[in-house]
């Protein structure tokens, strides 16, 4: 029903979303096992927690761009013709 290349421009995209979608979920993954670390060792020493909160926050905000670069590139190298 689709052109051939409607359907491989729908693929790039769906492949794009999981790439990023995977990407985000390994970060925050990663994140937290820092924060939780990081946390438990705030607690031996009663160390003020503000500072690593905003590291987290950072951290998150840090991600949300690389997702986005990287579901930009896989759609940009969708974009090119199969050879």
């Amino acid at each position: 029903m689709f052109s051939a290349k409607l359907e491989r421009q729908k693929k790039f995209h769906r492949f794009a979303i999981t790439a990023a979608a995977a990407l985000f979920a390994v970060g925050v993954v990663l994140i937290a096992i820092w924060a939780l670390r990081v946390f438990s060792m705030l607690t031996v020493a009663d160390a003020d927690r503000t500072p690593i909160i905003i590291a987290v926050l950072v951290a998150l905000a840090g991600l949300i761009p690389l997702c986005l670069i990287v579901y930009s590139l896989v759609r940009a190298f969708g974009r090119f013709p199969s050879l």
